[in-house]
């Protein structure tokens, strides 16, 4: 049985302790945060498990699957991950939903992305009505540690304010980042900072879970309408609710 109760926050901006408001503002900042212990060691393993039974059926070359949450029920419990969804509130206030859920298994041998950012808005140098930014932060639970030849993801830190689309191709830029994540944690980043995965040059995959959260009112990429999320969302807390699209207009 769903719990009972109003589908939208009635405040939208929680209280938030000194440490936490010290990794929100180092988020506005440099446009990323990497949360330690963003997983329990059991649950890293079952998605590794799910992950993998996942990709069984997959082509070999297909390396992205969307709709992550209609795959496999153990994958169900990233929705709303406390740890993680605690920081995303935090940043983006207490009405949030799921942008999109995600998955990539890079293979030996892939190639290094190009740049990019991952909304089609541009930044505008006088800001939005409001000081409103389109909000949307990307959380990627790596499954593999990270090493620079297993091909970390590559961030360029406070892009994400560039008034400028990213270059073409993947040219180094004097100030970029490889995050070399570990697992159990998870690491966020600003849906417009300037990032790229880089080639996987050793020999096992990298696994990586992707959940992307934004402001409730912006449309979000995922229809969140297959069976098993339906589910989800029709037996979930008001929170669950709207974090899978229970509101259908505003």
């Amino acid at each position: 049985m769903s719990e009972s109760g109003p589908i939208v926050p009635t405040v939208l901006n929680s209280q938030l302790s000194a440490e936490l408001q010290s990794e929100v503002d180092f988020f506005l900042k440099w446009g990323y945060l990497v949360v330690d212990d963003a997983l329990t060691e059991e649950q890293l393993e079952t998605l590794k498990i799910a992950l993998d039974e996942t990709y069984e059926g997959v082509d070999d070359e297909t390396q992205f699957v969307g709709e992550l949450l209609e795959q496999d029920e153990r994958f169900g419990f990233l929705i709303d991950n406390p740890p993680v969804l605690e920081r995303i509130k935090a940043i983006l206030g207490n009405c949030v939903q799921l942008h999109s859920a995600t998955s990539r298994v890079t293979q030996p041998g892939a190639t290094d992305q190009n740049w990019h950012r991952d909304g089609p808005w541009p930044v505008d140098p006088c800001g939005t009505p409001y000081g409103s930014l389109p909000g949307q932060v990307n959380c990627g639970y790596f499954l593999d540690e990270l090493t620079m030849e297993n091909g970390p993801i590559v961030i360029v830190p406070g892009s994400q304010r560039a008034l400028f689309r990213p270059p073409e191709g993947h040219p180094t830029f004097p100030d970029q980042k490889f995050v070399l994540a570990k697992p159990r944690q998870a690491v966020f980043f600003d849906g417009w900072l300037y990032h790229r995965g880089s080639a996987n040059n050793s020999p096992q995959e990298r696994r990586v879970c992707l959940m992307c959260y934004q402001n409730a009112w912006m449309k979000s990429r995922e229809p969140f309408n297959g069976p098993r999320v339906t589910k989800l969302r029709e037996e979930g807390s008001p929170e669950r609710k709207l974090l899978l699209g229970s509101i259908g207009h505003w």
